[in-house]
C-alpha cells in the first residue's frame, strides 16, 4: 500500500471529527440568530449581546474550521489533500485494494470506485471564488490581525453552501473508508 493510500486510512477519522465541529459551530450560530430575528419583544434586553457574542463566535468557528477543511496547502491535511491524492491512479488502486483487505469485497452499492468518483464530483462543487473570499476572511479576520483591511469576505450563504459540500465530502469518505464515526451530512439541516 502506498504511504498516501494509508495516510487517507489513517486520518478520515479526523477529518471526519472536524467535519462535525464545523457543522455544529454553524448550525448553532444558524439557530442563534433564527431565534434572535424572531424575539423582537426583548430588543434592548442584556443577554441579547451574550447571544449575538455566542452568534457571531459559533460563525467565526465555523469558517476556521471550513477553511482549514478545504486548506489546499500540500502539507496539511483536508479534503482538498485527499481529493488530490485520490487523483492519482496508484494511490487509487492502492487504497481500493487496501479497503478490500480490510473490509472484504466491493459487493454493496455504490462501488467504492464509484464513491471515489463521488467524492471528486462533490470536490468540483465548491465555488473556488467563495472559497478565496472566506480564506482572506479567516487570514485577515479571525487567524490573524493584519494592518490590511479586510476587503472581501463571505455571506452566510456562501458558507452554509461551502459547508454543505464539506459534510458531504465527509460523508462520501465515511462511506469509503468504512469508519465508525457518527456523522450525517443531514445534520446540517
Amino acid at each position: 500500500m502506498t504511504s498516501d493510500a494509508e495516510f487517507i486510512l489513517t486520518n478520515t477519522d479526523r477529518l471526519i471529527t472536524v467535519t462535525i465541529r464545523c457543522v455544529i459551530s454553524f448550525g448553532a450560530a444558524d439557530g442563534l440568530n433564527d431565534f434572535l430575528l424572531a424575539d423582537k419583544k426583548d430588543q434592548h434586553q442584556d443577554w441579547r449581546e451574550t447571544v449575538w457574542c455566542f452568534q457571531r463566535d459559533g460563525l467565526l468557528m465555523a469558517a476556521l474550521r471550513a477553511t482549514i477543511l478545504l486548506d489546499p496547502h500540500e502539507r496539511v491535511l483536508s479534503f482538498a489533500g485527499i481529493n488530490r491524492r485520490l487523483g492519482r491512479p496508484e494511490v487509487r488502486a492502492a487504497l481500493l485494494q487496501a479497503l478490500e483487505d480490510r473490509h472484504g469485497p466491493d459487493d454493496i452499492p455504490p462501488s467504492r470506485a464509484e464513491l471515489i468518483d463521488e467524492f471528486h464530483e462533490t470536490f468540483k462543487e465548491i465555488d473556488q471564488d467563495s472559497y478565496k473570499r472566506l480564506r482572506q476572511f479567516r487570514n485577515r479576520g479571525i487567524a490573524h490581525l493584519t494592518p490590511e483591511q479586510m476587503l472581501k469576505s463571505v455571506t452566510i450563504g456562501e458558507l452554509r453552501a461551502l459547508i454543505a459540500i464539506i459534510s458531504r465530502l465527509a460523508e462520501t469518505l465515511q462511506h469509503l473508508c468504512q469508519v465508525q464515526s457518527a456523522f450525517r451530512s443531514d445534520m446540517l439541516d
